[in-house]
């Protein structure tokens, strides 16, 4: 169980194939029924089925019980990456741009429960993965090709205690770039049931992991959080929050159930489970709250508060970096929603949370027991993405309420928005640079634009259908500046702005996401620093240097050729410099050449001829 107590009408996000639900059928429904979704003022979304973002019309992964979103992620691109429980990670386009996924990839499979879903800055993917057998996991995922399929799939930890009531939840890399996740309790109140087995060291904290070493450990960071679904760090003050779901069960009388916490997470803290969970101030003559810090705001019992993020994007406006947190259970006239909070105090007097009304969007009770489980906001858009799973069998099969939301501005449709251009930034003097522009709502006709010169670059359409590829020339790159660069519709509507920099000296390699790309090669001869136009069998290949040229190598790069790493003399972002092997003109035929990335990626492949 993930969430909340046992019984039936408190199962949450109960995720084990035992659940007693999962027998159960309900009376069936219209697919075409309206989902009743209320949402705050400013705010609008599509809530019919056959419109929303994801469903079971548009998403067959979501047709069954068990099979719906349990996580999401976007990557640098702002494509949506949606982790099912049975194990699917899911890319989920909107290519026409109209609001409703209208292709579904599938980039990895057997992944079992993936909870929480996290990209690195290099590109990976890391997922927490549950096996039915009570383990947890936390795997890499890496797309080393290009063809948005997962070829390396690594686990990083294995067997994390997730064999009681909860499981490894959500994860986020740290400002120290180290990861955090959150694993469960072993037990509902810290007393173990039958067959159920009692706290271990790892169980009810929230852990930490060098991804990077050789041999990752998990180190406890935090302690006392019965089962801290949901945790993030905050984008400007780089602190860590946490939701926790309290232990009990709904329908006891009376119903002495703690209340639910969201909590400030600090290294070493302790945070009352067992025996001091949902108190708004400590109580001296518990012995069980000695040491514990006080959460910073309480839910009421059994709502059980699931994701946690921070609402940021080119939509925020003067909401911005509000605390945003789904509650899953919708009892009567309580929950179901995604509420809203402004975050005020520091990391020196502490923090304190002050409710927004109403909530961004309240989710109508549909079935008692399923509800929104996690939140993503595209980071080109600042759309907010809800996931809304349902462990519950129904008579209809259509009826599965596996539903992801897009929450946006009202009117925010009509106009188009920009991320971050790639690269972000060139030495002063090159002689030119085409930038990628990653869109959304664009309009046939959408020019780059040069606010500060008040030029309109050159715009061609990119890979995909919200890619824009620009060339800023050499003329704009002469000295050390900043551009200011917006996409303007036909009509001059404009998007909001994002900055490119003319650097006085080299930017270094930029922030690599995906595959390095060759364009052109050449050997030389090192001595003589001539250009050769042929190699032949038995050269002293040693004088010889092999440079490459393309875009978006890292700085650890290799240059391979027929799949062996040369010596590397230079490494920049565009071109690589390495020494040939004699045994590479041993004999006649074509040499492969490639770049791989340190993370793994790999380009296309050049071809270079040794003649007899």
């Amino acid at each position: 169980m993930l969430l909340g107590s046992r019984t039936a009408y408190t199962v949450g996000l109960i995720l084990l194939l035992l659940l007693l639900l999962a027998s159960v059928s309900l009376p069936a429904r219209s697919v075409a029924q309206i989902d009743p979704v209320t949402l705050a003022p400013g705010f609008e979304a599509t809530t019919r089925p056959g419109s929303l973002f994801a469903d079971p019309l548009n998403v067959p992964d979501f047709v069954d019980a068990f099979s719906g979103p349990v996580a999401m992620a976007f990557d640098w691109r702002g494509r949506l990456f949606v982790g099912t429980y049975p194990g699917r990670i899911l890319i989920l386009l909107d290519n026409d741009g109209d609001g409703r996924a209208d292709q579904v990839k599938t980039f990895a499979s057997g992944l079992l429960i993936p909870l929480g879903l996290e990209f690195r800055a290099n590109g990976d993917l890391f997922i927490t993965s549950n096996l039915l057998r009570g383990v947890g996991r936390i795997i890499r995922l890496r797309d080393t090709n290009g063809d948005d399929v997962a070829d390396q799939i690594t686990t990083i930890i294995d067997n994390l205690p997730s064999q009681g009531a909860h499981q490894t939840n959500k994860l986020k890399f740290g400002p120290d770039g180290l990861l955090y996740f959150s694993q469960g309790s072993s037990t509902d109140n810290g007393t173990p049931a039958v067959n159920e087995p009692p706290e271990g060291p790892l169980n009810a904290t929230i852990l930490r992991v060098d991804v990077d070493s050789p041999t990752p450990q998990a180190e406890v960071f935090a302690t006392g959080l019965r089962n801290a679904f949901g945790i993030v760090f905050h984008p400007e003050n780089d602190q860590l929050f946490a939701t926790d779901g309290g232990s009990g069960e709904l329908g006891q009388v009376p119903d002495i159930s703690p209340l639910e916490e969201v909590n400030w997470i600090v290294q070493g803290g302790k945070y009352g489970f067992p025996g001091c969970e949902g108190v708004p101030v400590p109580v001296a003559d518990n012995p069980a709250c000695a040491g514990v810090r006080a959460p910073m705001t309480t839910f009421g019992q059994h709502l059980t508060p699931t994701s946690i993020t921070f609402y940021t994007g080119p939509q925020a406006g003067d909401s911005r970096n509000q605390m945003l947190v789904t509650l899953f259970k919708h009892l009567p006239g309580r929950g179901g929603d995604l509420e809203r909070f402004i975050l005020t105090g520091n990391a020196t007097s502490g923090f304190q949370t002050t409710q927004v009304l109403p909530a961004i969007a309240e989710f109508g009770l549909i079935d008692p027991n399923d509800g929104p489980v996690d939140t993503a906001i595209d980071p080109i858009s600042g759309d907010i993405y809800v996931a809304r799973f349902d462990p519950v069998n129904h008579a209809d099969p259509n009826e599965h309420h596996h539903f992801i939301y897009r929450i946006h501005r009202t009117g925010s449709d009509s106009l188009p928005f920009i991320g971050p251009p790639r690269p972000s930034a060139i030495k002063a003097g090159s002689s030119g640079v085409t930038i990628s522009i990653i869109t959304r709502h664009v309009k046939p006709g959408a020019v780059v634009f040069d606010v500060s010169d008040n030029v309109a670059l050159a715009t061609r359409q990119g890979s995909s259908s919200f890619e824009l590829l620009a060339d800023l020339p050499a003329s704009l790159l002469a000295t050390e500046r900043t551009i200011t660069l917006e996409v303007r519709n036909p009509g001059d509507v404009g998007s909001n702005q994002q900055m490119f920099m003319v650097t006085k000296g080299d930017p270094g390699p930029p922030p690599v996401d995906k595959a390095p790309q060759l364009t052109s090669m050449f050997v030389y001869k090192k001595k003589r620093a001539r250009v050769i136009e042929q190699l032949f069998v038995g050269m002293n290949a040693k004088k010889f240097r092999l440079v490459v040229s393309g875009t978006d190598f890292d700085s650890g790069a290799q240059l391979l050729v027929n799949n062996v790493a040369l010596g590397l003399e230079s490494v920049s972002a565009t071109e690589l410099v390495a020494q040939l092997t004699n045994e590479m003109v041993a004999a006649p035929g074509d040499l492969t050449v490639q770049v791989r990335n340190s993370t793994g990626k790999t380009s296309n492949t050049l071809k270079l001829t040794v003649s007899p």
